[in-house]
């Protein structure tokens, strides 16, 4: 484990050095903090607003309810199935349904958009990340690489489609109970997916945005790297996760203790309090931004370096060397 943070913090340093040298790298990471933001401020207005309705539509079934049990206790039936009855089409019954459903619609675009413009931005970086790894720092133009993520959206927005279907499926293995399959438990089997497609779903983006490939050419290429025995490490080997899950975890705990201590003291409307809670709000903008370029240049440098192993023989891949945040991490 302690290798593994080692692996990690070297990892940062280089990329956080290599990202300093050729800033725009870290722009589309830090637009995907704001986006996030925006995004996730869209599905909490979605979700008070589908609170308020299901509210509305509560009283309305409270107040139907009454007047159903009133008129099958006077044994009224006709009454109670008849035009705008609670029973009818039109009665809240289907009103709850309508208003579920648009909502659920509405959310459903949301999230679709939301998590197209994080691949997108997610290509952006890829691609800028591969021209200064193989043409040099200051290389990369961000116009031409949103050009070339742009016009690769069909094979995104395909991994996004099967990405969900192995997340769906991850999930209702989990949800499932019994002995499992040839011997392994469906919760190892669910975990074996998610996984595997989260490897495989990083490393097929980067076919599509590198090379143009389409969704099922890209998935031909990540595997013939993995088949070819191309990858020899893991985002998970390299311990960056477990290491911005840490600071991720102490901010939360440095920001709600801050926050409780002002509370306690009265400091809430004081400048300082202000000052601290906006300093708190930048750190966890830049870690979250720091997090997510890391985790797109790692892909990218594993993706160079596997694109350079298949060109020489398996004896000879030991030569080759790989880009630089990640020959830190290794080394």
């Amino acid at each position: 484990m302690l290798e593994s943070f080692g692996r990690g913090l070297k990892m940062i340093g280089a990329s956080v050095r290599m990202g300093w040298r050729d800033k725009r790298l870290l722009w589309p990471s830090f637009f995907t903090v704001l986006t996030n933001f925006f995004f996730g401020t869209l599905m909490l207005v979605q979700g008070i607003a589908f609170c308020q309705g299901n509210s509305g539509t509560v009283e309305h079934i409270s107040k139907d309810s009454h007047l159903l049990l009133r008129h099958i206790q006077s044994g009224n039936w006709a009454s109670a199935g008849s035009l705008n009855g609670a029973f009818d089409q039109s009665g809240w019954g289907s009103q709850a349904i309508s208003g579920n459903s648009e909502h659920a619609w509405i959310a459903f675009v949301i999230l679709a958009i939301w998590w197209l413009t994080n691949r997108f931005l997610e290509g952006v970086t890829t691609a800028l990340v591969y021209s200064h790894l193989t043409e040099g720092p200051g290389t990369g133009k961000f116009s031409i690489a949103a050009k070339a993520v742009s016009s690769s959206m069909p094979a995104i927005i395909w991994l996004g489609l099967v990405t969900f279907l192995a997340k769906t499926i991850a999930g209702w293995l989990r949800g499932k109970k019994g002995a499992g399959v040839f011997g392994f438990s469906l919760g190892f089997l669910a975990n074996l997916v998610q996984v595997f497609w989260t490897l495989a779903g990083h490393l097929i983006l980067p076919a599509i945005v590198i090379e143009g490939a389409s969704f099922w050419q890209a998935l031909k290429r990540a595997d013939k790297m993995a088949s070819g025995n191309l990858l020899t490490i893991g985002f998970g080997e390299v311990g960056v996760d477990a290491l911005f899950a840490g600071i991720t975890w102490l901010m939360g705990a440095l920001g709600m203790g801050a926050f409780y201590l002002a509370f306690s003291q009265g400091l809430l409307q004081t400048p300082l309090f202000v000052m601290a809670a906006c300093t708190w709000a930048f750190c966890v903008i830049l870690i979250t931004a720091i997090s997510i370029y890391i985790r797109a240049a790692f892909y990218t440098c594993l993706y160079v370096w596997a694109i350079e192993a298949e060109t020489v023989t398996e004896m000879e891949r030991h030569r080759v060397r790989p880009p630089a945040p990640l020959a830190a991490a290794l080394a």
